[in-house]
């Protein structure tokens, strides 16, 4: 999946695009829909979301996401505030849900077969922010969030020890359209 991004953003870079910036992209616009996938609350869930815009700078909405991944999957929810500061360049705070099971042995376990699972099965509430760039055009949008941590505020459902609260996203790739 991240080929195929890499691929229509290196397409979209190569076009000639308007010279418009992203900011008059997004001025006039009320909604915006977008498909997301990366590293983000611990695993790479593919989320859609859509957003309304308070002003040009300033959008609210709701991201909906799924992973699954052999025996381990989340669902995730979370309703978003995005700010934007200057062209491209914005923040996002937002509060999260998160329905997860997921392996937890860490990176060395299974790079060395270890074979110690710790498995970990989870429901919480948390908030995060994240920062990223994202460029729009007519009608079309790209970006990433390019590093974002989170805190699991309240666990309903917490059934290891392991388990970390915090929670980050890494390079979550965003494509979509606004109107």
């Amino acid at each position: 999946m991240f080929k195929v991004l890499i691929l229509i953003f290196s397409f979209i870079l190569s076009q000639n695009m308007p010279a418009a910036s992203s900011l008059e992209g997004r001025s006039n616009k009320k909604y915006e829909f977008t498909f997301q996938t990366g590293g983000d609350y611990r695993m790479s869930p593919s989320q859609l979301a859509g957003m309304y815009f308070i002003d040009a700078n300033n959008l609210i909405g709701l991201k909906l996401g799924v992973d699954r991944t052999g025996e381990d999957f989340q669902t995730s929810i979370a309703t978003q505030y995005k700010r934007y500061f200057g062209n491209s360049f914005y923040t996002a705070g937002e509060v999260f849900y998160l329905n997860t099971r997921e392996d937890t042995t860490g990176l060395i376990n299974e790079i060395f077969s270890l074979n110690k699972s710790r498995d970990a099965q989870y429901t919480s509430l948390g908030a995060g922010i994240r920062i990223g760039n994202q460029w729009t055009w007519k009608h079309f949008t790209l970006g990433c969030d390019w590093i974002g941590v989170g805190h699991r505020l309240v666990s309903f459902k917490k059934e290891s020890p392991h388990l970390d609260d915090t929670v980050f996203t890494f390079f979550n790739f965003i494509i979509g359209a606004s109107f």
